[in-house]
């Protein structure tokens, strides 16, 4: 690496329990059984169920009634045979062959796929395939869906796989489907589908594919959110294009707004004479014909089944296992049953596979009947020195104070605040009676309360406290650092906790707030994605979180409105910049002396040179704050970073599209960055599709590239990330929420 770019990341540690059953495991799933992101499953032709339990890097083989466990794939090959003893990372699709007893898995994390072979009671590795370079085939890169096509010709099948990220020097930009034979030799790929009247559809992160029995691909091209179908086997012309003798678009629907939206296109399923889109509106799985026919989708579930006594872990159990049993959540792979009308369907988001009896498939009265589930919530305590369960765990965050800015160059103006506070007698009298009281509080009580903080040694146990947004259990989780390792602290809070919450924003006081327990202690905030507002939390004596003052914020797009609020920083002096997803834009607030947030602005990013419709949408996931009071946020879809002061003045953007290799010196290639942090003079990027962390040191008008790592194909214990969401750095130490491996990475640098 040049020695330019030599700042490098050092892996410290991860918590967050993951699975607990080993590879020998068999008989009926155990109670406390829970998956981690599943996300491919399929029956074969013996009526076994396949898993990829993504999360927990294995595959699990379930009988068809979803009650016993027949093998546990962690290792494919574990006898070291055909391709070696290599374990599975990242399973992500399953697809059966038509005639033979084989399964073949998108192994992604191992840039494979792997062909194993099944009788009663028996499972075998058979073969892997697409991971060494041929002639004329680079290997895969990121193989994702997989489907086996017949051959018109009648010679047998073919293996197509999407192969996701792929990229190269002379393809930057374009992805890319990949044909096989049966033996796993290479045949041939595609980059581009042409339509009849020349239109050009490049492939750019093709997620699920299927076919059909007329010998059809149907290809999920989530980053065009569009669905294409094509004839398998037309020639390939010398660019990688296919030339169509029919229209390509089979469904084509509206770009998603930040990452936080939970209708993103992943996957497509043909099964029989239906196509199935599942998720592109959320909690939905849409219905349509081989032709496009758009039909009634399916939604809602009606629970007339018995599952027995549940475990109860917390007091939001009942409520989650109702909505579980009578909702969809976030599905993304449904695959045929044993019988025409029974389907499986995979919930990453709630770790489970479900069964379906879908009665009227199609039609208006069109319902679904849940028969049978498996996997439980991820909620299970620590045990036998082992982490608690997190279940889609997406912000961390870190207690101590910070080096405080200049209080000068940061200061609200009073010009700023909204006219109702700033002329109306009657709130200047409350906020000059705040100021007082909080005052006199602390002059009388402060220091009584701190020192019970001090006693029950809550203070000291701040230090090194990292509190987690624990979001699918809907609570938080503490984890106490001590000479690099990580140990549970339980569940820190005593207030509410709304579902939706996704990240928080830590803010220390100059000085003391109006009905603050403890004086010099900070406030937490923290943002519902769902319900468009935000809520604080102040500590008590013995160190938990309660609530403090009232939520701010309303669903809506006016101002003082909301719509999934991700982001968010808070200045020394109580500015609040939150990042208003939905909206597309900025939001700017103040937190006064009495506990009150007000409104005070929206801002967007101001391109100087583009007018009209060449200014691209603004699309903000995270902001962070630096030592000069400048606003760092991550404009997502525009694969830049934009740069503004404190009170929304664009000031400068960095960052291009592209894929980026560890050990490149070209740090400003972005493909969707997410989330960013700030530590002193060096700012820390997620950069989502690259799945890299990268360090910057902050210019005065731009950022200078020190270092990277690529993260997405290490081991979990190495560092691996799947999606990593909003993350917290401070004194050389980051740590950054997976929220599908549903653990916690922590680095140095």
């Amino acid at each position: 690496m040049n020695a330019r770019f030599d700042r490098r990341f050092q892996h410290v540690a991860h918590y967050g329990q993951t699975s607990l059953e080993s590879q020998e495991f068999t008989g009926r799933v155990p109670a406390n059984f829970t998956f981690n992101s599943p996300v491919g499953l399929c029956m074969d032709r013996h009526q076994q169920v396949w898993v990829c339990d993504t999360g927990n890097n294995r595959v699990v083989v379930l009988d068809r009634s979803l009650t016993r466990i027949l093998r546990i794939l962690h290792c494919p090959d574990p006898g070291g045979s055909g391709d070696g003893a290599i374990d599975f990372r990242m399973p992500f699709h399953v697809c059966p062959h038509p005639e033979m007893d084989r399964v073949y898995i998108s192994d992604m994390g191992n840039s494979r796929i792997v062909a194993m072979d099944y009788a009663a009671g028996r499972f075998e590795f058979a073969f892997a395939f697409g991971n060494r370079k041929g002639k004329g085939f680079e290997p895969l890169q990121d193989p994702n869906g997989i489907t086996v096509v017949a051959n018109r010709s009648g010679g047998g099948y073919s293996i197509y796989v999407n192969d996701e990220f792929f990229h190269t020097p002379t393809e930057p930009i374009r992805n890319r489907c990949v044909r096989f034979d049966e033996t796993g030799a290479y045949v041939e790929d595609f980059r581009t589908l042409i339509d009849p009247d020349g239109s050009r559809h490049d492939l750019y992160w093709p997620q699920g594919l299927s076919s059909d029995a007329r010998g059809n691909l149907y290809i999920a091209n989530t980053g065009s959110y569009e669905i294409l179908k094509c004839a398998a086997g037309e020639p390939i012309g010398p660019d990688y294009s296919v030339a169509a003798k029919t229209p390509l678009i089979s469904h084509q629907f509206g770009q998603p707004t930040g990452i936080g939206m939970l209708n993103i296109m992943r996957d497509v399923n043909v099964i029989g004479d239906h196509v199935f889109v599942p998720d592109h509106v959320a909690n939905t799985i849409s219905v349509y014909t081989l032709d496009g026919e758009e039909l009634s989708p399916i939604q809602g579930l009606r629970p007339a089944w018995n599952h027995g006594a549940e475990p109860v872990h917390s007091l939001t159990d009942p409520l989650y296992y109702t909505l579980e049993d009578e909702a969809l959540v976030s599905p993304y792979v449904i695959c045929q049953g044993e019988a025409a009308d029974i389907f499986l369907v995979s919930e990453p988001f709630t770790s489970r596979i479900i069964k379906l009896r879908i009665d009227n498939l199609g039609k208006p009265d069109c319902q679904a009947t849940l028969t049978a589930a498996v996997g439980g919530r991820r909620d299970q305590p620590g045990r036998r020195g082992r982490d608690p369960q997190f279940n889609c765990v997406t912000s961390v965050l870190g207690l101590q104070r910070r080096p405080q800015h200049d209080a000068s160059a940061a200061a609200v103006s009073p010009a700023e605040l909204p006219d109702y506070l700033r002329y109306n007698p009657i709130q200047r009298g409350y906020m000059n009676l705040g100021k007082t009281l909080a005052e006199q509080y602390d002059f009388w009580f402060g220091g009584w309360m701190r020192s019970l903080l001090q006693a029950s040694h809550a203070a000291d146990r701040a230090a090194g406290f990292h509190l987690n947004v624990d979001a699918g259990n809907w609570q938080f989780k503490g984890y106490r650092e001590k000479d690099r390792r990580f140990e549970a602290a339980g569940s820190p809070s005593r207030g509410y906790f709304l579902p939706g919450n996704l990240a928080m924003a830590v803010y220390h006081p100059r000085v003391p707030l109006f009905g603050q327990i403890c004086p010099g202690t900070p406030i937490v905030l923290v943002g519902n994605f769902n319900l468009g507002m935000v809520s604080m939390y102040q500590l008590d004596p013995l160190g938990r979180l309660i609530n403090y003052g009232l939520p701010f914020g309303i669903q809506g797009d006016g101002d003082g409105c909301l719509s999934g609020p991700q982001g968010m920083v808070v200045s020394d002096d109580g500015e609040v910049f939150i990042v208003d997803a939905l909206n597309n834009r900025m939001s700017k607030w103040q937190l006064l002396q009495t506990g009150q947030v007000v409104f005070i602005r929206n801002f967007v990013w101001q391109c100087a040179h583009l007018a009209g419709e060449d200014k691209p949408i603004f699309t903000p996931t995270d902001v962070a704050l630096d030592a000069q009071g400048r606003l760092f946020v991550t404009d997502q879809f525009n694969n830049r970073i934009c740069v503004f002061d404190r009170h929304g003045n664009s000031l400068w953007c960095y960052g291009r599209q592209g894929y980026w290799e560890e050990g490149e010196a070209d740090g400003e290639k972005f493909m969707l960055p997410t989330s960013l942090a700030i530590d002193g003079e060096r700012l820390i990027l997620n950069d989502l599709v690259n799945r890299a962390l990268k360090i910057f040191r902050i210019g005065a008008d731009a950022l200078h590239f020190e270092g990277g790592i690529s993260l997405f194909k290490l081991p979990q214990d190495k560092g691996g990330v799947w999606m990593p969401f909003f993350m917290h750095a401070q004194d050389g130490q980051v740590s950054i929420a997976d929220s599908t491996y549903n653990i916690v990475q922590v680095f140095e640098y």
